[in-house]
């Protein structure tokens, strides 16, 4: 009887140890798989903004240490899934001392591209006042890309220009405000004063 007894014993003990070591081989098994599925499938792409900055203002400078322009708005906006900004009321001012002050504004814009191409959309006024060597420059448009490293201005959407005492109405436009060439590219109508003698 002490045999019967001992032989369901061992028995007993066997199939516990057998259990135990089965639970932790499932629970091991459990934790590889999750941590190789974790690292083999792609981490989501954070699409929401990550930060954003009211009220701000911010100054591009040159390679030597010169400010070229400064970007003020209402409220600036990150996204970091293309590494763009979105701008509200954007206010784009030049500051190259080399170049005629040039002054922008919309409704809203986005900068992209390392800062190399701001978008404005929405009642984008640009102006350029009157120097010694350029007559005053006003443009109207609700869409104006912005080249700020190449100091050119550029639409394909109607724009309405004042130069001086002319104004310009067309469709697709050009502008270089450093060497001050114009271009505009369809349904272009002008209305040019006579020069006086």
């Amino acid at each position: 009887m002490k045999n019967l007894r001992s032989t369901y014993r061992f028995r007993f003990m066997l199939l516990l140890v057998l259990f135990v070591i089965f639970a932790l081989g499932s629970f091991w098994l459990v934790q590889v798989m999750h941590k190789d599925t974790d690292e083999l499938l792609p981490k989501p792409a954070r699409v929401e903004p990550d930060y954003y900055v009211e009220t701000f203002n911010y100054v591009q400078m040159s390679p030597t240490g010169q400010p070229r322009y400064n970007i003020s708005g209402d409220l600036l906006t990150h996204n970091p899934v293309d590494d763009s900004f979105d701008i509200q009321k954007p206010i784009v001012h030049s500051l190259d001392k080399e170049k005629p002050p040039m002054n922008l504004r919309a409704d809203r814009g986005k900068v992209e591209d390392d800062n190399s191409k701001v978008h404005l959309y929405g009642d984008v006024n640009a102006d350029r006042p009157k120097t010694a060597m350029a007559d005053n420059f006003h443009l109207k448009s609700e869409y104006l890309l912005l080249l700020p490293d190449d100091d050119v201005m550029q639409t394909d959407l109607p724009a309405e220009i004042t130069l001086g005492q002319s104004k310009l109405n067309g469709t697709g436009m050009y502008f270089n405000n450093s060497t001050r060439v114009l271009k505009m590219f369809s349904k272009v109508h002008g209305v040019f004063p006579p020069k006086p003698h």
